[in-house]
């Protein structure tokens, strides 16, 4: 779990609380989170190879995860403390 979610409460330390909220009651969150660490390691492959980081494939992985960070953010932002 803590590989999930570990670059998540870098980006977003101001809402640990939430984020581990969330990752343990919502599948949804999980999979996001899971979803992020997956596309930040491929980002990171590529960015390594050369001209990565301006390649087309870069730009689509550094799209998807933004996508999932506006998505992660969105539920943290609307979660609400039982």
């Amino acid at each position: 779990m803590v590989d999930r979610i570990r670059d998540i409460l870098a980006r977003f330390p101001e809402n640990e609380a939430a984020v581990r909220q969330l990752i343990q009651g919502s599948q949804v969150f999980d999979a996001l989170c899971e979803q992020y660490a997956d596309t930040d390691r491929e980002v990171t492959k590529i960015v390594r190879t050369e001209n990565g980081e301006t390649s087309p494939e870069a730009r689509i992985l550094h799209d998807r995860r933004r996508a999932i960070e506006e998505e992660i953010l969105t539920m943290i932002e609307g979660y609400t403390p039982v």
